[in-house]
């Protein structure tokens, strides 16, 4: 059975899977070019259904990600950040919220109920009838069901073995986070903390507080916070503590610890914050986030006897934390789903509707790549077309070995070759390439056309048969290690081979650790790459222009070309140049 799963909230998203096995991934912001998009994926979809030619006799359900669609807009979201911080405290302890129940209210797992009428609802139903999907089945499900099954179904050791599954975000379906057990291809829900109580709000209002943008830029605080001397943090994590907490009484959930929810927490940081300097308060809440984990998830270990742990949802982008978690003495077993915000809550969907019919396909599901994108050929010749007269195509034998040669000879080349990857990171067909052996070529690429904050480090993609020179890899993560760049590694002493993807000042790495199954192409080029400078490793980051999504097909890649100062791009079979 194909089924379609669509994630309708922020960062929308359309998969389509077909016997639990994922044909086709993508994100809205992709297409309609704005990043971090928020709503229904009408361009997506459209995209979708025309690029497999599927017709809704086709699809035998489609699955939504939520219980209750969320109603807000980019804007809309983003104003009530802003809303929140103009507060006062007293204001808002002044309007009865009945906050004090709800911080006192302890969850039981209970069996999902149905949902009720909700015009929001009624609202993503139309929009599926205007693309010709109102008579198909509508299967809605939990947010953090999604997530959860997103985290077993891709990342389990094995389809026998009991695992915990835990998933922690901002909030969904009136949750921010739940822990199940996942055994045999079924999840059995263990517990739930209601919204309101989530490290993942107070790491969004922390990174509003300082001038960044919340669910865009909490990594550029969890980079800067490297920066930081934990003894000058101690004192400003400490009061991150009366903030929140894992609940004494009940250690499957959070307890926060204001009179009011952790959505409204941004007039206490004025007011407990200010003159708190910018690197040590960017340290203290990634290392009140990493603690909290830490003595959440241990707890859960011992609590449970279960050592095997598969994580999702948007707090879990945090590698660092993941770094913590992989190291903890009691883990046999972690992994990571590949960009677990809410974009991926589809393969969840999908593979759970999959498992919940056909108990044979649950134990079957496989992931292993996330290049489920289209290829560039999808418009190559409109932008040979509209692009022939600034740039010039020069057809070249074997482009892995070609782009491999140049940026041995010191280029930065892009990369826009093979089915794009889905998510937040580039995973090498949609990346900017460089020799990683020197800082300089760091400002030289910000400067070229990234734009990255100075504090920001690249990140290298290494070879899996090499990973272990280069990356001091824990022994609890999977053999694949880190194909989509979900986790950091200290640096082995061959470190200043690759400097340029190394954090200059804790020696971590973000390394995406390629394989031929995880993507064939990117790997033959970093092995053509090897044989010319003896290390498999590159540096990776992503193509495109700041601010602006990654790119997606030929005319994307020529744009962002034109408008910076990036001379040369292996375009599927072409070395693309610029005219004088």
């Amino acid at each position: 059975m194909v089924v379609l799963g669509i994630n309708e909230g922020i960062n929308s998203s359309v998969v389509v899977s077909e016997a639990g096995q994922v044909r086709f991934a993508l994100q809205e912001e992709r297409v309609c070019r704005q990043k971090e998009y928020v709503g229904f994926p009408h361009q997506a979809l459209e995209f979708t259904l025309s690029h497999l030619h599927l017709q809704p006799k086709d699809i035998g359900a489609v699955c939504l990600s939520n219980l209750k669609s969320p109603g807000f807009t980019k804007q809309e979201f983003h104003r009530a950040y802003q809303h929140n911080a103009e507060q006062t405290i007293e204001e808002l302890l002044q309007k009865p919220s009945g906050w004090e129940k709800l911080r006192k209210t302890r969850l039981t797992p209970a069996k999902p109920k149905k949902p009720q009428p909700d015009p929001n609802n009624l609202k993503v139903e139309g929009y599926l009838a205007q693309h010709g999907l109102g008579q198909i089945e509508l299967v809605r499900s939990h947010h953090h069901l999604n997530h959860a099954a997103a985290a077993y179904f891709g990342c389990r050791q094995n389809a026998e073995e009991a695992h915990l599954v835990v998933t922690l975000d901002g909030g969904g379906d009136d949750d921010c986070a739940h822990v199940y057990v996942g055994e045999k291809g079924r999840l059995r829900l263990l517990g739930a903390t209601p919204a309101g109580h989530s490290v993942g709000n107070l790491y969004s209002r922390v990174t509003h507080f300082m001038g960044m943008t919340p669910h865009e830029h909490e990594y550029k605080l969890m980079g800067l916070a490297a920066y930081a001397k934990p003894d000058y943090c101690r004192e400003v994590i400490a009061r991150f503590h009366n903030y929140l907490e894992v609940d004494p009484e009940e250690p499957t959930r959070f307890r926060c610890k204001l009179p009011v929810t952790t959505f409204q927490c941004a007039p206490f940081l004025a007011r407990d914050f200010q003159r708190v300097r910018f690197d040590n308060l960017a340290g203290a809440i990634q290392f009140f986030t990493e603690e909290l984990l830490v003595q959440w998830i241990s707890g859960l270990i011992r609590s449970t006897g279960i050592a095997r742990v598969v994580c999702a949802g948007g707090v879990f982008m945090n590698v660092k934390a993941n770094q913590r978690l992989a190291a903890l003495p009691e883990m046999k077993y972690f992994d990571v789903f590949p960009s677990c915000g809410d974009e991926t809550l589809p393969f969840g969907a999908c593979w759970n509707l999959h498992a919940q019919r056909s108990p044979d396909c649950g134990a079957n599901i496989r992931f292993e790549t996330f290049c489920l994108g289209p290829t560039p050929a999808y418009d190559l010749a409109k932008a040979q077309q509209e692009y022939g007269d600034r740039v010039e195509f020069t057809p070249v034998q074997d482009a892995e070995a070609y782009l491999a040669r140049l940026i041995a000879d010191g280029l930065v080349v892009a990369r826009c070759r093979g089915a794009m990857e889905f998510g937040a990171r580039a995973l090498g067909n949609r990346s900017i390439t460089a020799d990683p052996s020197e800082t300089r070529i760091i400002p030289r690429i910000n400067k070229m056309i990234k734009q990255r904050d100075f504090w920001m480090p690249f990140a290298p993609a290494v070879l899996l048969e090499d990973a272990r020179e280069f990356l001091q890899v824990p022994d609890t993560l999977p053999e694949r290690i880190s194909p989509f760049m979900m986790h950091t590694f200290d640096t082995s002493a061959r470190r200043e081979e690759f400097v340029a993807g190394v954090h200059a000042y804790d020696d971590t790495a973000r390394a995406q650790v390629v394989s031929a199954r995880s993507n064939a192409g990117f790997h033959e080029m970093i092995g053509h790459f090897k044989q010319l400078k003896n290390k498999g490793v590159v540096l990776n980051t992503s193509f495109n222009l700041h601010g602006w999504p990654i790119v997606m097909g030929a005319c994307d890649a020529l744009e962002v070309m034109v408008n910076s100062d990036l001379t040369h791009l292996i375009l599927e079979d072409f070395l693309v140049t610029k005219r004088p």
